[in-house]
Formats: structure tokens, sequence, C-alpha cells
């Protein structure tokens, strides 16, 4: 179990889902991490949960509305003036599209409406630059820190139609452009990807009795089909604890890093006991084997369509 005694970390939209998760598993390790969302309430109740497990590691709420940039940058003053000036970890997390996405994912982008890529990407996107510049211009003075960007593949495949796509392209862009700026000052920037997480929303949209749209009853039935192979949403903390741990993160700095290679990596399992198939596994099981004989019986994301392991066996 990775030591973060002395390392203070922020993780953005950490009410509930993966921030939530990620959160409590930094603290479990020791951490001091402050945590951000819009409604102090629900923070609190994650900081409640932390001691309730007597985590070594304590969190912080601070209610932030990420949407402006002014609350934004108090957060990180806050954290500047309590800690001296330390930052180790930030956790770029804050979306606060996913509503729209679950209520506009079947509308294609040449229909008319509101713009989705302004809405997707203000606190996604624009909101995980200006917290990364912010939180760069604490470590980059220590020369040391970490910050990741957290994100499903949209970047690689047709995910979600063209905004969401977009917004993961762009931050894959960012992570790696970032990089590359911050390599002087030994700090590290890498870009997360989960596989399917059970969030809150996740679970509920899979528990939920079959509707009369026909494109939603075809995604909730995949997902229900890679229940096995899933991800909780503290399968991503312990990936970040694991990496900020890591006195070798800058050979990791620019790369796009996927969870379960992490815990292959890493050697450890998810909360559940779970050891979901990483990547460089199935490239190797699927050039060996074939598509056809692994597909059967491979109990992880060979569930999806095909062309997502074309792709991805191609890159």
């Amino acid at each position: 179990m990775p030591d973060l005694s002395n390392k203070v970390c922020l993780v953005t939209g950490a009410s509930k889902g993966v921030g939530r998760g990620t959160a409590l598993q930094l603290a479990s390790y020791g951490a001091t991490c402050y945590i951000t969302g819009r409604e102090l309430a629900t923070l609190e109740t994650v900081q409640k949960e932390a001691e309730d497990r007597k985590s070594s590691g304590r969190i912080i709420p601070v209610e932030c509305d990420h949407r402006n940039d002014e609350n934004t940058r108090r957060v990180f003053e806050t954290i500047s003036v309590e800690q001296n000036g330390q930052l180790d970890l930030l956790v770029n997390n804050v979306f606060s599209a996913m509503q729209y996405w679950w209520d506009n994912f079947n509308v294609d982008f040449y229909e008319p409406g509101t713009s989705a890529c302004g809405i997707i990407n203000k606190v996604g996107m624009r909101n995980h630059h200006y917290s990364s510049a912010l939180a760069a211009g604490l470590m980059i003075p220590r020369k040391r820190g970490l910050i990741v960007t957290v994100s499903p593949v949209g970047r690689k495949i047709y995910l979600l139609r063209l905004a969401s796509g977009l917004r993961n392209a762009l931050k894959d862009y960012v992570a790696k452009n970032n990089a590359v700026n911050l390599r002087t000052n030994n700090v590290a920037f890498a870009f997360l990807w989960p596989s399917i997480v059970l969030t809150e929303k996740m679970t509920k949209f899979i528990e939920k009795d079959d509707d009369e749209d026909q494109a939603l009853n075809e995604i909730r039935a995949s997902c229900r089909q890679m229940l096995d192979c899933s991800e909780s949403v503290e399968f991503q903390g312990k990936c970040i604890g694991h990496m900020l741990a890591d006195e070798n993160i800058m050979k990791k700095s620019g790369q796009i890093l996927l969870t379960t290679d992490l815990a292959e990596e890493y050697n450890f399992e998810d909360v559940d006991g779970k050891s979901p198939l990483s990547e460089q596994s199935l490239k190797i099981l699927t050039k060996i084997y074939g598509w056809n004989s692994l597909s059967s019986y491979i109990p992880s994301w060979l569930k999806l369509p095909k062309y997502f392991y074309d792709m991805m066996l191609c890159s």
C-alpha cells in the first residue's frame, strides 16, 4: 500500500462517483485530500465516510462551482495558505454535463439546438486546463508534482457523439503538450482512462427497467454484460495513489494510462477483489488466439463492439 502521509492532494468534482472514490482511496493511503463540489453538505458526507473508515489521512471539503474561474482560483489559494504552498497532486475529474449527455446522447451534431461542445467542454476541458495551470504554479517552485486528467476513451473511437469525443481528444492533446512544458520542472502530467465504472448514475441506469428508447436499451444490455469486468469508483483512486508514490513517475508523464494496465504493473486489485484484463494482456491474447476464439469466454472488454479492438490493436 502506498504511503502518502506527507502528500497534499486535490480532487475536483468529488461529491460522488469517481471523484468521491478517488478521494477516499487517497485518504486511506494517508494523504491530506482537498475535494471540491457545488454542495458543501454532500462533500461533508464524503469527509465523514473517510472518518468512519478510520482513514489515516483526511479529507477537506471546499465548496466550489468550477464554472466560475474565481471560485476555482480561491480553492488553490486556500490550499497554498493552509499547506504552506504545497500541492503534490491534482486530479482533474470535475464534469458538469453528464446529465446533459444522458438527455441528449442520441442527438446528432447537425440537429438544431444548443451547442453541445460549449456545454460539455466548459467544466471539462476548459476548467481542467485552468486548474492545471493553477496547480503547476504551486508545483513548479517545489520541483515536483503530479497532475492527472481522468476521461474515457472517446478520442480513440466513436463514443457518445462528436462533442464528447472532441472533449477527450483535446484533453489527450493537452496532457501531452503540458507534459513537455512541465518536464524540466519535474512535474508529471498524465491522462487516465478507465473502462466501465459503476458510478451511482451508471448503476441506476443498468438496474432500470427497459424503456421505449431502443438505443438506450442496447447500451444498457451491453453494460449488463460487462458487469464482471467493471471497475468500482475507487479503482482509479488506487491507480492514482500508486502513481503518486512512484519515484519514477516522470517516465509516465505525457502518456495515456489505462487503469487496468496500472493495476497489473503495481500489482493491486479493485476493492471487491476483481482484476480487470489489461490492454496489454488483451493485445497479446488477441494476436495469439484470434478474435473469434477469444470473444466467447474472455471476461473483459471483449463484450464491446469488435471495431473498438481493431482500432486499439492498430494504435
